[in-house]
């Protein structure tokens, strides 16, 4: 009788916990913890990001603002241990040194870790560093920063793969927090945004992050090209594939309401978020005697 109403919660869970509509079985929260040896796997633990409420976000910029860095130096190391492994990277103060000591006192500070890659684009970058991608609202990732902006350093150094790289908005003095790493060559960008180091080992790590399935990819392999014979229309919802440039069709599942489903796949058909949450553990810019250190250990 146990085993049989936990399945009956586990189902409850696997059919309703991606809806936001109204819910006749409640979600469980299994972020903390719900192990019971040879039914549920105790790897589920851990499965829901910890998010941010707003004061504990004004907290972590608030020491940023305040945190003093060491002067960089050319042979800083800087260690991004990311959900998808950890690379080693060196930043280039001689040609962007406001964006070097920026980066080292966000680093540095704690800003950066847990923050998401909120943004992959296959075949050209994925990018990181917005502190809102640590609170609950997912809409709002590519809009925060530290509280400052850094005036551009446009320099000389190409946007090749591996390049770390600053994002900004239309204005080109606007750079904050967020950064993106070249996944492949990207000239277009050279001299438009400013270029502040590169990675130096595990260059593969990009290419797993880019490679995680987006909520474009996930919208575009549920769509057909057309409604299949037999099937009720009323059922189904269009879609502008914009980047195939093609009309698709979807299905709306038994437990949503159409409304409901329709806007969500607007949102995902239009999407470069990942599916997936992944997340900056950790960041650090290591002098040299401190990386040797670290590592003779």
């Amino acid at each position: 009788m146990k085993i049989f109403v936990i399945l009956l919660l586990l189902e409850g869970i696997i059919l309703h916990g991606s809806s936001d509509s109204v819910q006749t079985i409640p979600k469980f929260d299994l972020s903390k913890g719900l192990n019971i040896p040879g039914i549920v796997p105790g790897n589920l633990n851990n499965t829901k990001e910890v998010k941010l409420l707003p004061y504990e976000i004004d907290a972590i910029k608030q020491k940023a603002k305040d945190y003093i860095p060491e002067p960089v130096k050319s042979d800083d190391m800087v260690i991004m241990e990311t959900a998808r492994g950890t690379m080693k990277l060196r930043l280039f103060p001689e040609n962007a040194p406001k964006h070097c000591e920026n980066f080292k006192r966000l680093a540095n500070s704690g800003f950066y870790d847990g923050t998401l890659f909120h943004r992959i684009i296959p075949g050209f970058m994925i990018q990181g560093g917005d502190i809102l991608s640590r609170d609950n609202d997912p809409k709002n990732d590519g809009r925060g920063g530290p509280g400052w902006v850094v005036d551009a350093e446009f320099n000389n150094i190409p946007h090749k793969r591996g390049i770390l790289s600053m994002a900004r908005s239309a204005d080109p003095n606007s750079a904050g927090s967020q950064f993106f790493i070249c996944v492949a060559d990207a000239p277009h960008l050279d001299g438009q945004y400013t270029v502040f180091g590169e990675v130096l080992e595990n260059v593969h790590v990009v290419d797993h992050i880019v490679n995680t399935p987006t909520e474009y990819s996930q919208a575009a392999r549920m769509g057909k090209s057309a409604i299949p014979p037999g099937e009720d229309p009323d059922n189904w919802i269009s879609l502008y594939d914009s980047k195939k440039k093609k009309k698709i069709y979807s299905k709306v599942p038994q437990f949503m309401k159409k409304a409901d489903y329709e806007f969500d796949m607007r949102n995902k058909i239009t999407s470069d978020r990942p599916a997936l949450p992944l997340t900056i553990k950790k960041v650090r810019v290591l002098s040299a005697e401190d990386y040797k250190n670290k590592e003779n250990k």
